[in-house]
């Protein structure tokens, strides 16, 4: 097969996409929040399920695992379609990272994600429970970032501010396809992000379709999509998932797919990095 041509040009963003990791099954990790609700992980029969300090166990959920590094893994479950939970294991620190995606509960426009952060720390007999955490960061301001998602598709980021990243893209790429007919109508390609640092060289980056979904509405087919990666920039590559939904033959469907992309530095002209986001005063 000629990999070049590969088939799967619809899916083009997932083409990178790794096999979930099972290293985990048969594990239990005791985890020590920030908010208060500690919460027991249990990996088991290649699902995963969960108890919230004073409430029953969880059903067992289909999971994502994808290793950033040999330790740190990104674990990705879906409650129902509208609500998604996303954990960062560190092993190797004994820290946690929960991010909890929930479609339908903003009271003017359904699509319009809630995001919620909480940190913590793995707790171990015998151990002392960790002090330090992850946090968000602006250590990796004024970067650029080329991430290749298949042999033809590939975009480019600029991270500028510490709760925004500005995208681009060739316009002889598959990308433009998908970005040039509703991206012409916006006054900027700058989007809603967090980042957080997990370790040296390695950050969660977390973007959603905000700004998008409240410019364009209907009139565009991702709808406020939350794609959070894990991102090793030792080994230049970002493994996670995009959760929300997209219009489909006209009919709004649920996606919850699998990514990856292998980076590189890009070749971006000046006013790229330059231009002021219109979104921020």
């Amino acid at each position: 097969m000629n990999l070049m041509q590969y088939p799967r040009t619809a899916a083009s963003i997932s083409h990178f996409a790794r096999p979930s990791s099972w290293e985990l099954d048969g594990k239990t990790y005791e985890i020590v929040l920030d908010d208060g609700y500690d919460t027991i992980l249990t990996f088991r029969d290649r699902k995963v399920s969960y108890v919230t300090e004073g409430q029953p166990e969880s059903a067992a959920y289909d999971y994502f695992c994808f290793k950033a590094d040999d330790t740190t893994f990104l674990i990705s479950f879906e409650v129902r379609q509208e609500e998604n939970h996303l954990y960062v294991l560190d092993l190797t620190q004994r820290l946690v990272t929960r991010l909890i995606c929930q479609k339908g509960v903003h009271p003017k426009n359904p699509h319009i994600m809630d995001r919620r952060y909480t940190f913590g720390a793995i707790w171990m007999r015998g151990y002392k429970l960790p002090y330090r955490r992850h946090s968000f960061t602006t250590e990796h301001l004024g970067t650029a970032v080329q991430w290749r998602w298949s042999p033809e598709l590939c975009t480019k980021h600029a991270y500028l501010e510490s709760n925004w990243y500005r995208i681009t893209w060739d316009d002889a790429g598959e990308a433009s396809e998908d970005f040039d007919s509703t991206s012409e109508l916006l006054p900027s390609n700058d989007e809603c992000a967090s980042y957080v640092k997990i370790k040296d060289k390695m950050f969660l980056f977390s973007v959603t379709e905000e700004t998008v979904e409240r410019f364009l509405g209907d009139r565009q087919l991702f709808r406020c999509n939350n794609l959070t990666l894990l991102q090793n920039y030792d080994r230049m590559y970002q493994v996670g998932r995009g959760f929300g939904d997209m219009i489909v033959d006209g009919q709004q469907k649920h996606i919850n797919i699998p990514l990856s992309a292998y980076g590189s530095p890009p070749a971006v002209p000046e006013e790229f990095l330059s231009a002021k986001n219109p979104f921020t005063v």
